[in-house]
């Protein structure tokens, strides 16, 4: 099966050629056009912890700000597509669901699957609708989502039947959305500083995770990752008690990788509000007999993994707006 996938993989959107592969060009042409594009060395003023905790470590910290050039909201661009003679009518709606899906759920540049960078279609030379209102966004969405045919658990990311699309919260001001998301990730997430999380009562749902960590730090045998893994590596710890910390990553022979996130959160305008939307794409988590590796101190441990995809299930219940447009 995953043969059959490449190969058509690579008829569809083309593969370098080889020896074996004479023509390497797929089935369509594309040419990004008509940009109004900018760039801007701030995106926006120094935005609340909510943000910056989604932006992460690297593009952005509590004191300076986002530190990375970023392109400035609203910007537009076109996509032209051109099929070549071989393309057959199901070749062409396969193309066209893809570009689509991409202007329902897609995004671009860093933390494209932390809100920022999302991108929506708004407007489709041919017979594809536009999502006008909440009610549009969702019955485009299910329309392209309801044919997927995967029961297992695929090998690697991809939409299957085990996937979950939420539309989770809705707001009239982008930033303040984003704000929001990022908010109820940390409040979920963090197990605070002094028993509070940006000034409230931390709820401490991973108390495990941090009792796990700290015994590992403290030199202690451990034989697990913590359960938060599941949100991607590297997952990082600062004991602030104790000045120590460890990184949870998966090192494939002894080099540092990294295992995106299957959480992905995207940002559409419908009407005159924002929405957020979080898709979840269970899959293999790392490869077969592959190992997380916990550093704490000058020890490294190696635990296996268990991903627990209720942890972020669990995650998206939380929100009071949430709907699920697929999945359960």
């Amino acid at each position: 099966a995953l043969q059959y996938l490449h190969a058509e993989e690579a008829r569809l959107f083309g593969i370098a050629a080889s020896d074996d592969v004479k023509d390497g060009q797929g089935i369509f042409l594309m040419q990004v056009c008509k940009q109004k594009v900018n760039a801007v060395e701030q995106a926006f003023k120094p935005p609340g912890s909510g943000q910056l905790y989604l932006l992460g470590q690297g593009l952005a910290n509590f004191k300076t700000g986002i530190a990375r050039t970023a392109l400035a909201a609203t910007g537009q661009f076109s996509i032209k597509i051109v099929f070549r003679s071989k393309a057959t009518a199901d070749d062409m709606r396969q193309v066209s669901d893809t570009l689509c899906l991409f202007g329902l759920l897609g995004a671009l540049g860093s933390r494209a699957r932390h809100g920022f960078g999302s991108v929506a279609m708004t407007k489709w030379d041919g017979p594809q609708a536009i999502a006008q209102t909440r009610v549009d966004y969702i019955a485009l969405l299910q329309n392209l989502l309801r044919p997927i045919m995967a029961t297992v658990e695929p090998p690697f990311t991809a939409l299957s039947q085990a996937s979950r699309v939420d539309m989770s919260l809705a707001h009239k001001d982008m930033p303040a959305l984003l704000e929001a998301i990022g908010s109820e990730q940390q409040m979920y997430r963090s197990f605070g500083n002094k028993g509070e999380v940006n000034r409230q009562p931390a709820e401490r749902n991973f108390v495990g995770d941090h009792d796990l960590i700290y015994a590992a730090t403290n030199g202690q045998r451990i034989d697990c990752a913590p359960r938060r893994a599941v949100f991607g590596l590297p997952h990082n710890y600062f004991f602030s008690s104790t000045k120590s910390n460890a990184d949870i990553n998966y090192a494939p022979d002894d080099n540092a990788a990294r295992r995106a996130s299957p959480l992905l959160l995207h940002i559409h305008p419908v009407g005159d509000e924002f929405i957020a939307v979080h898709t979840l794409l269970p899959a293999r988590f790392l490869p077969e007999g592959a190992r997380i590796t916990i550093k704490a101190g000058k020890k490294n441990t190696q635990v296996l993994s268990t991903p627990d995809w209720q942890v972020i299930r669990d995650y998206l219940n939380r929100f009071h707006l949430k709907e699920t447009i697929y999945g359960k």
